[in-house]
């Protein structure tokens, strides 16, 4: 945080002045061991996704939206890395438009794609509307919820700009958010913006939703253990598919509450840079924003387990199938070596 005149300015990823400079060495490391195994591990979901037929259903193509939001939110974390690292703005000046502005959108669109996960669920379990949604539609969705999200946060865009600084006797760039002057505040109209759209709105949605999801299955519960004693075949297969239902919607709410937890620092922090910023406090170092933001880069790392435990029975049967085709792989190498063994004993 540095205050010149009447005027402050947050370093967001870029730090001077540090104790031990290995910190940033150390913070860089993490960032990018953690965008590696997102890449890894989304690109490995959507393979399933796209190479699996029954695998290509209405909420996997919506699990399939999170994934592409996560790749690209930890598409950022070499950036974020490298500043920490040369301390200074290096990027350009488009760069230090786009990278917050990215990471802002990329987040905003996950927790409303999971809304509409919600909704989806809500349609098909209390309302019974099994092709309620067709894949165009689903396209169509995400493509909404993209540019709704990339519209909202725009002003990141606009009003994040470079800025020469004086560090000791060198100068020093940085990549800081700077509203504009005049009356409006307009640093907390975004943040009463980012409250209301990117948390109450959403989660309102989803915990109605999941609510009453779960009321239907409660009802259910128990008109189906009072008639336990006279199941019928149509009975115990529905009785089936309720609990494979149940288990997907545990799993997605883990989904959302996983999402908050890692999330939920990020905004905190960002709370208390509105509040540092606008009274000139320049009492908020950098790396608790940075770390904040490392914890938030985890949640990419964590969600491809999750979507594979939403396509449990896919996953294991591509795993098995890749282990049979090494197997026969192997086999066939063996023999081949066997066959070749048996050419050299008999050669004259």
């Amino acid at each position: 945080m540095f205050g010149l005149g009447n005027v402050t300015y947050f370093t967001y990823f870029s730090e001077f002045n540090r104790p031990w400079k290995g910190a940033a060495y150390i913070e860089a490391t993490i960032m990018t061991t953690l965008f590696v195994m997102s890449v890894i591990g989304n690109f490995f979901i959507l393979g399933i996704m796209f190479k699996t037929r029954s695998s290509r259903t209405i909420t996997n193509y919506f699990v399939c939206n999170l994934a592409i939001g996560d790749i690209l939110f930890a598409t950022a974390a070499p950036f974020v890395a490298y500043v920490r690292i040369t301390g200074t703005w290096r990027l350009g000046d488009g760069m230090c438009h786009l990278l917050t502005y990215g990471m802002f959108v990329c987040a905003i669109a996950m927790i409303w794609t999971m809304a509409v996960i919600s909704v989806d669920r809500y349609l098909c379990i209390n309302k019974g509307m099994v092709n309620r949604i067709r894949t165009g539609h689903v396209v169509l969705i995400c493509l909404c919820i993209w540019i709704v999200s990339a519209c909202c946060f725009l002003p990141l865009a606009l009003f994040f700009h470079l800025k020469d600084i004086e560090v000791g006797e060198e100068m020093a760039t940085i990549c800081s958010l700077l509203w504009p002057r005049g009356r409006i505040h307009y640093s907390a109209f975004f943040m009463a913006m980012l409250v209301l759209f990117a948390f109450f709105m959403p989660m309102t949605v989803i915990t109605f939703n999941y609510y009453q999801i779960f009321r239907k299955f409660w009802s259910s519960k128990k008109a189906v253990g009072a008639l336990c004693h006279i199941q019928t075949r149509s009975q115990r297969v529905a009785i089936a598919r309720r609990n494979k239902d149940i288990k997907m919607v545990k799993t997605l709410i883990l989904l959302v509450l996983v999402f908050v937890i890692m999330w939920l620092p990020l905004f905190v922090v960002l709370g208390m840079l509105h509040h540092d910023v606008s009274y000139r406090n320049n009492s908020l170092p950098s790396y608790v924003l940075t770390w904040t933001l490392i914890i938030a880069y985890i949640n990419p790392c964590v969600n491809p387990f999750l979507y594979g435990f939403i396509n449990l029975e896919t996953c294991q049967n591509v795993l098995f199938c890749c282990s049979q085709y090494q197997n026969s792989s192997e086999d066939l190498l063996a023999s081949n070596t066997n066959l070749n063994d048996r050419n050299d004993i008999t050669r004259p």
